[in-house]
């Protein structure tokens, strides 16, 4: 029997449709899994919930594949109201191993000293508590750290020293400084023994 080109793409397009739906439904059932089984927020009115979630999704995606990979599990990430250490001091976030697995729980805090911690915040513990587990892991060697050049301090201060610019693109001083500067470049010329010179003087 003979096969015809027309047979030929039939198959190639059904195989390539194939491996398309499968490679969706793999990452549709990766992303209910992350959503659905490791972020939990116990705490926070809907806004607030909806602010964190849109906060942390990105940590979760960005990290939890990562240490699936090394074989850290990260079990649940749950927002409680608040934490505290063993001597009662507040804590942002805690990592708990489950009976010396490779398993994990991390909790993180909403409210610290009475007050609403922003998501951003929130975001940031969770990304170097997920970093310090892989980092952990993976046996990663910290080889080189850049500490920041000039502290904000620093910036403030120096912008407030920065003379306003005026209209003609030139520097402008202050009043008393613009006379002083003024009274320094005045160069007094004494008079000439020949007299004034093409009626000058008159």
């Amino acid at each position: 029997m003979r096969s015809y080109p027309g047979d030929l793409t039939a198959v190639v397009l059904a195989v390539a449709g194939a491996l398309v739906l499968m490679v969706v439904l793999s990452r549709l059932f990766r992303w209910y899994r992350l959503r659905a089984l490791r972020l939990c927020l116990l705490t926070g009115t809907r806004p607030q919930r909806a602010a964190l979630w849109l906060a942390l999704a990105p940590v979760v995606r960005e990290f939890l594949p990562l240490l699936d990979k090394t074989g850290q599990q990260v079990r649940a990430i749950v927002l409680v109201p608040t934490l505290s250490g063993s001597d009662g001091e507040p804590l942002v976030a805690e990592v708990e191993q489950l009976s010396g697995s490779n398993s994990f729980i991390v909790r993180l805090a909403h409210r610290l000293g009475g007050a609403v911690r922003q998501p951003d915040e929130v975001a940031g513990v969770l990304a170097e508590d997920l970093l310090y587990l892989y980092r952990h892991a993976a046996a990663v060697t910290v080889v080189r750290q850049t500490a920041p050049t000039a502290s904000t301090d620093a910036g403030v201060h120096s912008a407030t020293l920065r003379k306003p610019v005026g209209r003609n693109g030139l520097a402008t001083l202050p009043r008393n400084a613009a006379q002083n500067e003024a009274e320094e470049t005045v160069i007094p010329f004494k008079a000439s023994p020949l007299g004034p010179r093409n009626n000058q003087g008159s």
